[in-house]
């Protein structure tokens, strides 16, 4: 129903080009299966480290641990949007991504949102991980505040 969206924000999006399945695989299953075997903060701090550049605080690695501990994640990959699933979406769109995003980086979103998404009004990239530090979180908000006061 894309009548019903006036305008797009996404941070991070998945279906649209997904990151090494190799380096996933390496930097986050295999810490995540020793992880849920020891529960060693050590692996834990491997896959969030990697998850958010080195930048997550502790509050929100313990809510990933306990996340991991307790809920049963989705075991599929997301599946990729083609451009004829698009071809009736016309509303101004933006996409924030990060340069470190192991799930879905920049290098392999840019071309494939630019050929599938008809109304992309911006690409922004940040040298972040798919978890924005602080710093990073505040300009995010000012870049979808300033997107949202020209386009909703």
């Amino acid at each position: 129903m894309p009548d019903k969206i006036d305008c797009a924000v996404l941070v991070s999006p998945a279906g649209i080009r997904l990151g090494s399945k190799i380096r996933m695989i390496k930097d986050i299953l295999l810490p995540l299966v020793l992880f849920n075997g020891t529960s060693s903060q050590k692996y834990l701090n491997k896959i969030t480290d990697t998850m958010s550049d080195n930048s997550m605080r502790e509050i929100d690695k313990k809510i990933i641990g306990d996340v991991f501990k307790y809920i049963k994640l989705e075991q599929e990959m997301p599946k990729l949007t083609t451009k004829e699933e698009l071809s009736h979406y016309s509303s101004p769109t933006l996409i924030i991504a990060g340069k470190k995003d192991i799930f879905f980086p920049e290098s392999r979103l840019n071309k494939v949102a630019r050929e599938i998404i008809p109304n992309l009004i911006a690409f922004k990239t940040y040298d972040m991980g798919h978890f924005p530090s602080e710093e990073y979180l505040k300009k995010i908000n000012n870049d979808i505040v300033e997107f949202l006061t020209d386009y909703y």
